[in-house]
């Protein structure tokens, strides 16, 4: 059995980090190699090829040679994967799907946080709500939380200083919320890239090590939030419908990303 991550071209860094951590710890799991084209740059992993690839099919992207009974974790689903399913696989394994559960994940915080390069130090804006703001795509796709989720978020978080981190500096709630008292700690995507710019390390950087944050729906500051030694984590839900990227009452096949680790966590639902 093999393991071979398939990255979708226009996942942006956060989606990635999910299917590479899940390669990882199936390869950990059946204790089998792992392979991915690109790695993961950001985080010191390099790519990962294939010594032989003879006698193998080609995948489109011309990338891998696969054996001709591969499973594709996207069978399952987007989100869901039924491990029983591979078990005694003798096969190449292709995560082409995004596996975004937190119980996948849960038992596995150390390793993927040694994976990962993260290191514990001490934490920064102690007396501060760091909140991000993920705008940019959201706000053509209809994901966009808006002005009033953010600022009743604020008023009952209990925090009177509040840290922006954003994609996306120039957008209106961003600005509005600044002129009412919030400081922006972020330079906003200034050359984009699905594996992440500058800007985008620097922000998640500040989610990672902040000991106060509030996530928005994105798997960009959900790794932060996973990876990191927090304090207090706010997990926003909504209850309109175009907005509820994470289902307050999740399906099989729905993502489903709240976790909580020594009463660390809380579900802020508008």
């Amino acid at each position: 059995m093999r393991i071979i991550i398939k990255y979708d071209p226009y996942n942006r860094l956060g989606n990635r980090m999910f299917q590479y951590a899940f390669g990882v710890i199936l390869a950990k799991k059946y204790n089998c190699e792992l392979y991915c084209n690109e790695g993961l740059p950001n985080f010191g992993i390099a790519p990962s090829l294939p010594e032989d690839e003879s006698n193998r099919e080609r995948l489109p992207d011309g990338v891998f040679r696969i054996s001709k009974n591969a499973f594709r974790s996207r069978d399952m689903g987007e989100q869901y994967f039924d491990f029983s399913t591979v078990e005694d696989f003798d096969g190449d394994i292709v995560i082409d799907s995004w596996v975004q559960k937190s119980e996948y994940y849960i038992d596995h915080q150390d390793f993927l946080r040694e994976i990962f390069g993260i290191k514990k130090i001490e934490p920064i804006n102690e007396d501060s709500l760091v909140l991000h703001i993920r705008g940019t795509d959201y706000n053509t796709l209809g994901f966009f939380l808006g002005y009033e989720f953010y600022k009743n978020l604020i008023q009952d978080s209990g925090f009177t200083k509040i840290k922006i981190v954003t994609d996306d500096p120039v957008n209106e709630t961003v600005n509005r919320l600044v002129e009412e008292g919030c400081e922006l700690v972020t330079s906003g995507v200034s050359e984009f890239s699905v594996s992440g710019d500058r800007s985008a390390l620097d922000d998640f950087k500040t989610l990672l090590y902040s000991e106060n944050i509030a996530i928005s729906q994105s798997s960009f500051s959900w790794w932060a939030a996973f990876l990191g030694y927090h304090k207090k984590i706010i997990f926003p839900y909504t209850t309109t419908n175009d907005k509820a990227m994470w289902p307050e009452k999740p399906l099989p096949d729905d993502t489903d990303l709240f976790f909580d680790f020594n009463n660390t966590s809380v579900k802020y639902i508008s």
